[in-house]
């Protein structure tokens, strides 16, 4: 027995020490992910922190695993390193639907969704979009509102994607509203300033003016002055649509002063803005100027849309300088561009026509499966009913069969008490018979002697009927007793106090009881400890003698040891000095 419990220890020691070894990486983890949360460019710093785990990863727990992949591919998202695969992210997102809080189930589908973006799987990654939302619960002070505004904004560029303009707007602004409950004020504004091009899409271009400016006088407000500046800056070609020359030449003056090139996420977005530029001098009629952008935005464009609108703005040009052979052939690429650009657009709709009858087709699977899992939750709602249902006629039966046992125990505990008084009595006539020893008492005593041993074995055949085997008529007597009652009240009513006389009364009753307790214990101990025996010999809880005796609990099992030392000369337990005790008769 011995050898197993070394063996159990030692088993305890190399799982306390294989856990402390795994915390270093946990604290390590923490840091990758506080790191990256920092800004985007952080985030290679915390993938190389990751790199130094994996070799390490056979080794870890699956939670610290599951816990190290979606860190990893969040690091890789804010890197903007593109994912290939939806193997380990498939398992992460399945795994912490079981496991981890709302929020690492809102990013673990998130960064699920950002894979199928980047696989053109937009149908699926708008999905776990949608599944991320739901599981934020923005009830809690620990939301991750700044995850949840992300991924109202990967919803935004989607539906952008998907000319889904009401759709796209509606996910601005939950991001906004949503990156400042998280404090993250420089976000909230620019999603709210993307807006913008959804509002010049739609023809309304007075409420994309608006927006500019108003996002231009958040942006200063917040310090971020070259973020205001090219907010302001970028309605020149919206003052150019109205007429507007004025307004114009001074949002294009504070444009260029910002030195932007666009958004270099985008392939396109120089030539754009070139093209841009080009037709605001050609509206200035600063025709040099004008043709030296747009020829630099021919060079760098790589969609057929952006190559259609800067051959259309040469066709313009060189109508303008009296070169109508360029204008022309220009005009006749601007066209040969728009076809193409036509045809991009339509392969495009094809793809996401297929691609939603794809999703479609998996919806309806979905939906299949979750009426066939909803099957088994019936089953399974209806065994479980049917257990609590025979649970509960079989506790009925049970509470039943306790009431019939304990209305004959206490019908059994009666005859015992009333027998106990006709045996004490009958002690009594015997004991006074004794006394007198005439010849008339001589049948007299043996006639009762009979009647007292007879009783007794009735006594003794009584007591067998009730649960404690080990019940004796004093215990019987004790528990029936005022004082012993009177106790039990008081350890029922904590608040209530005890009195001297009540300790006196309770010595009284003991000792006439149990006279042995005098020679025993009372000359031998002090009279809290006395006091400590009498109530173990109630069989009082511990907690309730602590109370009654002033002490603490664990005071109260320290002086039954000690006790139980200086009683009997050994060395043991509480519950053997209560066991020393109980027997004392």
């Amino acid at each position: 027995m011995m050898r197993y419990k070394v063996i159990y220890f030692v088993f305890f020691l190399l799982a306390i020490v294989s856990c402390t070894g795994n915390k270093k990486y946990d604290n390590l983890m923490q840091r990758a992910d506080s790191i990256m949360d920092v800004d985007d460019d952080s985030a290679k710093i915390a993938i190389r922190m990751l790199d130094g785990i994996k070799p390490q990863l056979p080794d870890l727990t699956k939670r610290q695993r599951m816990r190290y992949d979606l860190l990893y591919h969040k690091a890789m998202n804010k890197a903007y390193i593109p994912f290939t695969s939806d193997s380990v992210m498939l398992e992460v997102a399945d795994y912490y639907d079981h496991h981890g809080s709302a929020n690492d189930r809102m990013l673990a589908y998130y960064v699920l969704g950002c894979v199928y973006r980047d696989m053109h799987e937009a149908p699926t990654a708008l999905e776990y979009y949608h599944k991320a939302t739901e599981q934020a619960d923005t009830t809690s002070k620990d939301c991750d509102y700044a995850t949840l505004a992300r991924v109202y904004g990967q919803m935004a560029t989607l539906f952008d994607k998907q000319y889904l303009p009401y759709q796209e707007l509606a996910a601005y602004e939950k991001g906004s509203k949503y990156a400042l409950q998280a404090g993250d004020t420089l976000n909230a504004i620019k999603f709210y300033q993307n807006r913008m091009g959804t509002f010049a899409i739609l023809g309304k271009i007075d409420s994309a003016i608006m927006i500019n400016l108003t996002a231009a006088k958040m942006f200063r407000h917040i310090g971020r002055n070259y973020e205001s500046a090219l907010a302001f800056g970028c309605n020149y070609s919206f003052y150019l649509q109205q007429g507007d020359t004025k307004s114009a030449t001074d949002a294009f003056k504070t444009y260029v002063s910002t030195n932007y090139e666009g958004n270099l996420e985008y392939d396109d977005s120089k030539a754009y803005v070139f093209n841009e530029r080009g037709l605001y001098y050609m509206y200035m009629n600063q025709l040099d100027s004008a043709f030296y952008y747009l020829k630099q935005s021919l060079s760098l464009c790589k969609s057929y849309n952006n190559k259609a609108a800067t051959t259309k703005a040469l066709a313009q040009y060189y109508s303008k300088v009296n070169r109508s052979n360029l204008a022309i052939q220009f005009a006749l690429k601007s066209l040969t561009y728009q076809d193409s650009a036509f045809i991009d657009t339509r392969n495009s709709q094809l793809q996401q026509i297929q691609a939603m009858y794809d999703y479609g087709r998996h919806q309806e699977l979905a939906i299949m499966a979750e009426k066939k899992a909803s099957q088994r939750t019936h089953i399974i709602y209806l065994l479980v009913i049917s257990g609590i249902v025979i649970l509960v006629i079989l506790t009925y039966i049970y509470r039943r069969n306790i009431l019939l046992k304990k209305k004959r125990i206490e019908t059994t505990k009666l005859l015992y008490e009333d027998s106990l008084l006709r045996l004490t009595k009958i002690q009594e006539e015997l004991v006074q018979l004794k006394k007198e020893k005439d010849s008339l008492s001589a049948k007299a005593i043996q006639e009762k002697e009979e009647a007292y041993f007879k009783l007794k074995e009735n006594v003794k055949d009584i007591c067998k009927k009730f649960d404690n085997p080990q019940l004796t008529e004093v215990d019987v007597l004790l528990k029936n007793s005022f004082i012993y009652k009177k106790f039990h009240y008081l350890e029922m009513h904590p608040k209530e106090k005890i009195g001297l006389e009540d300790w006196k009364e309770l010595e009284k009753t003991v000792e006439n009881l149990i006279p042995s307790f005098i020679p025993l214990l009372k000359e031998r101990l002090n009279e809290k400890e006395y006091h400590i025996c009498l109530l173990v010999k109630l069989e009082f809880s511990t907690s309730f003698i602590a109370n009654l005796v002033g002490i603490t609990s664990s005071g109260v099992s320290a002086s039954r040891k000690a006790m139980l030392a200086k009683l009997c000369n050994r060395v043991g337990s509480p519950k053997e000095f209560d066991e020393y005790v109980r027997k004392i008769q």
